[in-house]
């Protein structure tokens, strides 16, 4: 199999893989439809980001804006008496549940916004680590970790497009069925990697939780 590293080789590859030479002007079409693909059903290891959830992100309240490039979480971490300590997701209809005093502990996401309960202080300060859209391929010499590390993602996706355009429904279905099978694959590893982190037994659950 080529050696698909950048979106050069890898409009490469799929011109080459494809035999529609009078596809060439389409193949960025197919890669763009492969990394929409890509960001809705993959959160590999190679998409970790780490980022800051200051006073600058706060809509109002406990609501605060994510990251633009945000596909979704891995942890938030707080800081209480200079000790870190994880905080709980939970649901929007959840959420409400918890009382509006004392120290955020849990936090829903929707709309690409986080929402903590309570509402945390003027100072404080949280880390995000989630799973990050990668930027949209223009230059052929642009790349990321993930087609560094898993080109299958990419090429299986791509081809799925190539194939619904050319309407041959059969290759396009097993390379569908390839890439679920390789996003589940990485998927999996990530989850593995991630383990079952403990979070903080500060719980202030319809206010009558301890803190």
């Amino acid at each position: 199999m080529a050696n698909v590293i950048n979106y050069g080789t890898l409009k490469a590859w799929l011109s080459t893989t494809g035999h529609r030479g009078d596809l060439a002007s389409d193949l960025s079409g197919f890669i763009q439809d492969a990394e929409s693909m890509i960001a809705e059903n993959v959160r590999a290891v190679e998409l970790v980001k780490t980022a800051a959830l200051v006073e600058a992100d706060r809509v109002s309240g406990p609501l605060y804006n994510l990251p633009s490039d945000f596909l979704g979480p891995r942890a938030v971490t707080g800081t209480k008496a200079s000790s870190a300590y994880a905080l709980k997701q939970v649901s929007i209809a959840e959420l409400y549940r918890y009382g509006t005093s004392g120290t955020a502990v849990v936090f829903a996401i929707y709309n690409n916004q986080i929402e903590f309960r309570a509402a945390p202080a003027v100072d404080a300060s949280f880390t995000l680590i989630y799973y990050a859209r990668p930027a949209a391929f223009v230059q052929d010499a642009d790349t990321n970790a993930l087609i560094s590390s898993h080109p299958n993602l990419y090429q299986h996706a791509a081809m799925h497009w190539f194939h619904i355009h050319t309407q041959d429904i059969e290759l396009a279905t097993a390379h569908e069925a390839s890439f679920f099978a390789a996003a589940e694959s990485v998927n999996a590893l990530a989850e593995e990697i991630r383990g079952t982190g403990s979070v903080a037994n500060q719980q202030n659950y319809s206010s009558q939780g301890t803190m």
